[in-house]
């Protein structure tokens, strides 16, 4: 697999994938806004790596991400995009500000990664793989997540889209949509047993997601194993968003 950018890289999915990666000798260009974080990353990878400190939710961000990975690693042919946020209001106590955050940390970043990421490899004429994180919340209804799932469902479209746009040009594109799982994002509901194992009981499989899980098929999807796969939607979440088990005794 070529060189592969990986922002948000130090969240629990980033940083699962990294390691993923680098087992397998990819080598990685990270980013995220915290330099601490992606040095300490850094640090624990055994493959060529480099690290972009940026917030790519300014518009210019995302080029200069591209053309520093480049300068260091050549041609970046691979894309994990794992920025994200969380929100969890009811429509009617969302404000402005709110609502206007959200979108400028999960659909704007993806939007200015992924067209940096495209004018990049029409550039180079090579193939090239780009994942979009979505959520389950973008596929399901779930009270008191109008904001953020507005948003991860406008990642969901300009992934469909741009996949539609440039197929014919090798450039394959897919959204995996995760479902509750593990971190500082998710403190709220997984930052005790006793959350983690409240939250279990409602999914079909019984369990709260890790990133290793979503970075299983994030790294799948960068591959050339996937090399017919675009467009797709694919949910990690235990079957929440699709399955209804009915309620045990």
């Amino acid at each position: 697999m070529a060189a592969t950018l990986i922002t948000g890289a130090s969240g629990a999915m980033g940083r699962a994938l990294a390691h993923k990666l680098a087992e397998a000798g990819v080598q990685l260009a990270l980013c995220a806004r915290d330099e601490r974080k992606l040095r300490s990353l850094a640090e624990q990878l055994e493959v060529d790596t480099v690290i972009v400190p940026a917030d790519l939710t300014q518009p210019d961000a995302a080029a200069a991400v591209i053309a520093q990975s480049e300068a260091a690693l050549g041609p970046i042919q691979g894309l994990a995009h794992c920025v994200g946020s969380t929100l969890i209001k009811p429509l009617h106590l969302t404000a402005e500000a709110d609502l206007r955050a959200v979108f400028e940390l999960n659909y704007f970043s993806a939007f200015h990664t992924l067209k940096a990421f495209v004018q990049a490899a029409l550039k180079h004429k090579q193939p090239a793989s780009a994942v979009l994180v979505g959520s389950l919340v973008a596929q399901a209804g779930f009270p008191n997540h109008e904001g953020i799932a507005s948003a991860k469902a406008a990642v969901a479209a300009l992934a469909l889209s741009t996949a539609a746009s440039y197929a014919d040009k090798g450039i394959r594109v897919n959204c995996v949509h995760p479902g509750l799982t593990v971190s500082v994002l998710s403190a709220r509901l997984t930052g005790s047993p006793e959350a983690i194992e409240r939250n279990a009981r409602m999914n079909p499989m019984g369990k709260v997601g890790e990133g290793v899980d979503s970075a299983a098929l994030i790294a799948f999807l960068l591959g050339n194993e996937a090399r017919w796969i675009t467009g797709q939607q694919i949910g990690v979440d235990g079957g929440h968003a699709v399955l209804h088990p009915l309620p045990k005794a």
